[in-house]
């Protein structure tokens, strides 16, 4: 079975917590890669070769979100994982292409520290050394410095060596639902005006493409599993967020509280504008006053909404299950990347090859995902289709897809579709649809981010989950 042309038809998991990351796992990993990628019917000994052709161009999306996190074994994409893609897609390539390693990290974020966190390094030296045809690209256009918590300007980035393109989806953006409350769009620590513009009318749904990614002839995307406090995971849909060269196109939340029609709050009282008002203003200001001004106003918050539960009541920027803004961006995002080609134009179909290999050797839960717990499952899963990727994702996690917007509302996307299934059919088809060496698909039972966990619907008890068993030793 070719993965490409299998599309939306196959999604397969291997569960083998003897994994783990290190230059001394390599060769482990890229074996189980290799069987991951068989149990989608392709050649163990050239698995890409159905998804990667010769004289191709090929982007490799992993999550190298930001250098300061919990745990970088459960926050970013291993670097052992890229590499072994990278070689896989090599051999596919047989001397005759080439391969861009390539993100947009946070607007914080220090490119080479992550790169170090990830293990990358020593795995671009390699390359250089072998004369690979290999790169690695911060697509970032420009950074936010932050100096001891404290803002303190911006620096421009080289960013895209091919430049940036607009992409406008109009009408067919998923925000055009909430047309009348756009005014209200926002991504924190940018410039609410610049949202706005960009996302001013039905005409004019825009974000910023790097034309590496829209040049690409192959996006293989590798993103981590893990919770997400505002999307409530994140896995292979949330990762192509990372394809926007600048992050004031992407709004994340809705300016305001619930009564407002604002989803920035997870209650409906004015001492939270005046909470983020007020941080606004002292991020900018001194580092002591800031954290004077901060210690202060969490006593008086505490006091002020002691009715209120205390989870929902520390909600800032949308980190809550009621966050009704950014899974539209996410499915935009991915509209993209499956039908917009070289110039940004958008077409009925896909315009690039696609692969999703998710990389939960470790994984996070908890409050990801930048802080999240870290797991060591073991788990692997690669697909053609991202929400059938996420579909797997959710019930592995022990929650109800139903919960999770981006992963519920893509089935329903008709512009520019996502997958050619309903989302009901999808469910009843699972044992067609998956494959794993073992069956049901454990319910893992990830705790969820804080103003989730508790607020969402987990997996009700029923009939099995889960596929063709395939293969050998590993689950």
């Amino acid at each position: 079975m070719n993965t490409h042309e299998s599309g939306n038809r196959a999604v397969a998991v291997r569960i083998n917590p003897r994994l783990e990351y290190g230059a001394t796992h390599r060769a482990e990993i890229k074996e189980e890669l290799r069987a991951l990628m068989a149990c989608l019917g392709a050649d163990v000994n050239r698995p890409l070769a159905g998804v990667v052709r010769p004289g191709d161009a090929v982007v490799i999306k992993p999550n190298l979100v930001l250098d300061r996190v919990s745990d970088p074994r459960s926050a970013l994409t291993a670097g052992q994982v890229v590499e072994a893609v990278t070689d896989l897609v090599l051999e596919a390539l047989d001397g005759n292409g080439q391969v861009i390693i390539a993100d947009v990290p946070l607007q914080s974020a220090d490119f080479e520290a992550v790169i170090e966190l990830t293990g990358l390094d020593p795995v671009i030296a390699r390359y250089e050394r072998e004369g690979a045809p290999v790169r690695i690209l911060d697509l970032r256009k420009e950074r936010l410095r932050i100096v001891n918590g404290m803002y303190r300007g911006v620096q421009p980035l080289r960013g895209d060596p091919l430049g940036y393109t607009v992409v406008n989806l109009g009408e067919a953006s998923e925000l055009e639902a909430l047309h009348s409350d756009r005014e209200r769009f926002a991504v924190g620590d940018y410039d609410q005006e610049s949202t706005k513009r960009y996302h001013m009318s039905s005409n004019r749904n825009e974000y910023l493409i790097p034309k590496t990614i829209l040049a690409a002839d192959v996006l293989i995307n590798l993103p981590k599993i893990k919770t997400h406090k505002k999307a409530g995971i994140t896995c292979a849909l949330k990762n192509l967020v990372g394809i926007c060269g600048h992050k004031s196109y992407l709004p994340h939340y809705r300016v305001g509280m619930p009564e407002d029609h604002g989803d920035e709050f997870a209650v409906n009282h004015s001492i939270k504008e005046l909470q983020r008002d007020t941080i606004d203003r002292l991020k900018s200001s001194n580092a002591l006053v800031y954290k004077t001004a901060r210690t202060v106003g969490r006593f008086i918050l505490g006091l002020a909404m002691a009715r209120e539960p205390e989870d929902l009541r520390k909600v800032m920027a949308g980190s809550w299950y009621g966050n009704d803004t950014l899974w539209r961006t996410i499915l935009d995002l991915n509209k993209i990347a499956r039908y917009a080609d070289s110039a940004g134009q958008l077409h009925a179909t896909p315009q690039r090859r696609y692969l999703c290999i998710a990389d939960g050797i470790y994984s996070g839960e908890g409050d990801g995902p930048l802080r999240p717990s870290t797991r060591h499952d073991g788990i692997l899963i690669a697909g053609a289709n991202p929400v059938l990727v996420d579909l797997v994702v959710c019930l592995l996690m022990g929650i109800a897809p139903e919960a999770i917007r981006q992963v519920h509302h893509a089935f329903a996307v008709t512009r520019y579709p996502l997958v050619d299934i309903s989302f009901e059919e999808a469910m009843n088809r699972l044992p067609e649809l998956v494959t794993s060496g073992v069956w049901p698909l454990p319910d893992l039972h990830y705790a969820l981010p804080p103003a989730w966990e508790g607020h969402v619907a987990r997996l009700a008890p029923g009939p099995p989950r889960g596929g063709t068993v395939h293969g050998g030793g590993a689950a």
